[in-house]
């Protein structure tokens, strides 16, 4: 399984750190997040480091209004026509158009297909996703493309939704694989199991019809997927890229307010930990139990374990996530 950055506002210097450290995995590019000149100078960092450079159009709603998103010059054809572009014709492969040359002026290598956010898994949806699939070996030639799969957390609760997109998912053999995200029901951490045992329902039979899978948006939390073998993980810094939540591409998302926390990765329990619980783990004994394995290779966290209560330590942004 291979790991990938969900790129998110501020993570420049993360992408280029860790992508040429790891000389392997990739980046999900973010129009939300980036400029037009931000993307190529992110995704030609990205290649040159010996990485994959993809790019998410985020086409999840037709009506978003984020304004780094709608400066873009494909959003144009989504803001003009935005009951049409999944409609197929003129104005879908207008879009596709846009896409493949924005996709070759980036060097991808694949390409992932603007399909909408499923409120529900229903015959209009089926049909918007057909329209894009149907028109794009059009525009993307012989270069394998990913279907975006984005569901609603209520399309992700309902057993039947889920059986009834992998057995439509069968019939779409021009894709060469799909890039699923899902909407969480709260703001981060999942307390439904149903939810997450639907996600692994979807992803595995996503691969047992033999198509590449990558989960974008995912945590600690979504690891448990791999148990279906799926090909990718992409996750980031913050709340926002390791978790699905779409208002995020509208502006009225960006004006809350949002106060960041520290938290550090134990990768022995998979989760992570505001600072004060590490203060207890100090205070109970078990700190050093917490501590990242040297045959990691990471340093990062070593400041937490030198016998003082994390809490009082000066651990610096660059060597931390700060999520937000």
């Amino acid at each position: 399984m291979q790991m990938y950055l969900q790129f998110g506002h501020g993570m420049m210097a993360h992408t280029r750190a860790l992508l040429s450290t790891w000389h392997s995995g990739g980046a999900i590019l973010s129009p939300r997040d980036l400029t037009a000149q931000q993307l190529q100078r992110v995704a030609d960092e990205v290649v040159r480091s010996g990485a994959e450079s993809l790019l998410d159009p985020q086409c999840y709603s037709t009506q978003a209004d984020h304004y780094r998103l709608t400066t873009h010059a494909y959003w144009g054809i989504v803001a003009r026509h935005p009951n049409e572009v999944f409609q197929g014709g003129v104005h879908t492969a207008e879009l596709l158009r846009e896409l493949s040359a924005l996709g070759q002026t980036l060097n991808v290598s694949r390409n992932i297909l603007p399909l909408p956010l499923a409120a529900a898994v229903t015959d209009d949806y089926f049909a918007a996703c057909e329209a894009v699939i149907e028109e794009a070996p059009q525009h993307f030639g012989q270069s394998p493309v990913l279907g975006t799969i984005a569901l609603s957390s209520a399309a992700l609760l309902d057993e039947t939704q889920i059986e009834n997109l992998i057995e439509r998912a069968r019939t779409w053999n021009t894709v060469a694989g799909f890039y699923v995200v899902a909407e969480t029901p709260g703001a981060y951490l999942v307390e439904n199991p149903l939810w997450l045992a639907n996600f692994l329902i979807l992803v595995s039979g996503l691969k047992l019809i033999r198509k590449s899978v990558l989960v974008g948006y995912a945590n600690h939390q979504t690891l448990c997927l791999a148990a279906a073998n799926v090909d990718s993980f992409a996750s980031g810094t913050w709340l926002n890229v390791r978790a699905f939540q779409p208002d995020k591409f509208f502006t009225t998302a960006e004006d809350e307010v949002s106060r960041r926390a520290t938290w550090f990765y134990c990768p022995q329990a998979l989760s992570e930990y505001k600072l004060p619980f590490l203060d207890l783990a100090l205070t109970a004994g078990v700190l050093d139990r917490m501590r990242p394995d040297p045959s990691l290779g990471s340093t990062y966290a070593a400041p937490l374990f030198q016998g003082l209560p994390p809490s009082s330590v000066s651990w610096g942004s660059k060597m931390r996530f700060a999520i937000s």
